[in-house]
């Protein structure tokens, strides 16, 4: 009795850590054109705007310390593609103000960082920060959760190589 008792609490045991990494360690999947989002002054903005661009997409939050910590090579990876046609959007679910805020004081020129009207689980978005490479046809190509130093020169190469 006591070994059907532990193989049964073993298999709760890895069900119940499956979930978790699903829910937290793989992007889900998004419909983007559904994502109602805002520009920092309150006006709605479509990624359909960008049809026809290579976009890097990034949900974060301001008091999220890893988000914050890629956002200067987030910047810098979106400089030097912005000659592939590459654009990169951060989204973020909190209030336009603290945006607003946040984006000055970052001082990342070249990223777009947009407000989006629901939170963020209801898009299933659980893990900050989640990066997504749609490329030029609307297809997802890339998805990663958790930091990386998209500076990177082998990064940077194997975005541009990704979305071609």
């Amino acid at each position: 009795m006591n070994k059907i008792i532990a193989a049964v609490l073993l298999v709760v045991v890895l069900l119940f850590g499956f979930f978790l990494y699903h829910k937290y360690r793989v992007a889900p999947q998004i419909k983007f054109a559904d994502l109602e989002l805002t520009d920092l002054s309150g006006t709605p903005v479509k990624l359909d705007d960008y049809k026809g661009k290579k976009l890097f997409l990034n949900f974060f939050a301001t008091w999220c310390g890893p988000c914050v910590a890629e956002m200067h090579g987030l910047d810098k990876a979106a400089e030097t593609l912005a000659t592939d046609d590459f654009v990169f959007i951060s989204i973020s679910d909190e209030p336009l103000e603290r945006l607003s805020a946040f984006s000055s004081r970052i001082n990342a020129g070249h990223i777009i960082i947009l407000h989006a009207v629901k939170n963020l689980h209801t898009v299933k978005v659980f893990t900050l920060p989640t990066n997504y490479l749609v490329n030029n046809n609307g297809k997802v190509v890339f998805e990663k959760t958790g930091v990386e130093n998209w500076a990177d020169e082998g990064v940077l190469k194997r975005l541009k190589q990704l979305a071609n």
